[in-house]
């Protein structure tokens, strides 16, 4: 335990939907007791306009573990916090409101991937695996090939994205944390020149909640429950247009955002996690499907890559090759290699378990505050 309380002023992004980097936050929070943290998070309406956020952190605030605060009001005079955090990439708009709210504490800024673009794991796709500034060029249009959006959409991603880090390397008094490689490794590739902190564990698992919440390869029809929020509605629309387009609506369970019980108890029926994503810098989904016991099959992103391929029960596919994606399920389930991968998997649990903790990752929370010391 630490011996001398922190007090860090926490200001969000603005929030439409909840997401891995805001339950990091929040855990970070309702931990924040074991690093000796105490937060006080600045919200609006304007802000937080996800119900379930909001709905936590009014419980959070219940139980004592954080101090909430409306933004605009009781600014006349300045305050002083031990750090001011912003628990996102998109820090500039949240710099605005800790200048406008008169905060006068270091700034502490957590890139959870690069702002706008996520990753540049797309190029993988064209066979470009450590991309650099020249391979900006090409992302616009391979984004746009392979993601759905327009040219013109991807173009302003990507000068907002070089934009939003060229600023940052200017910001002298922010200090960044990158909270896996493959973060540091992005922002690397964009030259961002100083070292940002990276943590040796920034999520964790809570043992009690995995332990009790309860179609042509294989010439039969394959049921798959999709879940999540997406960002944009223009994205669910694509995906809906997409599946009518190939005719497996019949395949498809569309069970949306879920309460984190219902997520364990489906996964846990589910005989494999099916990951397919281009964007991510760790996946809290795959740790969590990997402590309830569940493989996993994923596109070979750099967070599957450098994170999770030396894990018992995680299988990876090409980037962007659906049919091999689809091929390599039909494969491990037509083989009857399912039920000795599903005992593999559990094997791990309690080394998941012990390694990935909220406590580890609020003390390296702690040790990023610290940081400015040194």
């Amino acid at each position: 335990m630490c011996p001398d309380r922190l007090d860090v002023a926490l200001f969000f992004p603005r929030l439409t939907v909840f997401s891995g980097g805001v339950e990091r936050t929040l855990k970070v929070v309702e931990y924040s007791d074991r690093a000796n943290l105490h937060f006080t998070a600045y919200i609006s309406p304007a802000v937080i306009r996800d119900s379930e956020v909001r709905r936590r952190l009014d419980a959070l605030e219940r139980s004592g573990r954080v101090a909430l605060r409306t933004i605009g009001s009781d600014h006349t005079s300045p305050e002083r916090f031990d750090a001011a955090m912003i628990p996102s990439e998109f820090w500039i708009p949240a710099l605005r409101r800790i200048r406008a709210q008169r905060i006068r504490a270091p700034v502490f800024i957590e890139f959870h991937q690069l702002p706008y673009i996520g990753t540049f794991d797309v190029l993988k796709t064209v066979g470009v695996d450590d991309p650099g500034v020249i391979d900006l060029v090409r992302f616009p249009f391979v984004s746009s090939k392979i993601l759905g959006d327009g040219l013109p959409f991807f173009a302003f991603q990507t000068a907002a994205c070089v934009s939003s880090v060229r600023s940052l390397a200017r910001f002298r008094q922010g200090r960044v944390m990158a909270v896996t490689p493959v973060t540091a490794k992005n922002l690397a590739a964009l030259r961002y020149p100083k070292r940002p902190f990276v943590p040796d564990v920034h999520v964790g698992v809570e043992p009690d909640a995995v332990r009790t919440s309860t179609e042509e390869e294989l010439g039969r029809d394959v049921k798959i429950a999709v879940c999540g929020s997406p960002q944009f509605p223009r994205h669910l629309a694509l995906f809906e247009r997409r599946v009518r387009s190939l005719g497996v609506e019949k395949n498809l369970v569309m069970l949306r955002w879920l309460s984190r019980e219902d997520l364990y108890a489906t996964i846990r029926r589910s005989k494999l996690l099916l990951y397919p994503s281009y964007v991510d810098a760790f996946s809290i989904t795959v740790l969590e499907s990997l402590c309830l016991g569940v493989p996993v099959l994923a596109y070979a992103i750099d967070a599957l890559r450098m994170i999770w391929a030396a894990r018992k029960g995680v299988y990876l596919s090409p980037v962007g090759n659906p049919t091999a994606f689809a091929a390599r399920y039909a494969e491990l389930e037509r083989t009857q290699a399912l039920s000795s991968i599903r005992k593999e998997t559990a094997r791990q649990v309690e080394v998941l378990e012990r390694e990935f903790t909220w406590e580890r990752a609020v003390k390296q929370e702690r040790a990023f505050l610290e940081s400015a010391a040194s």
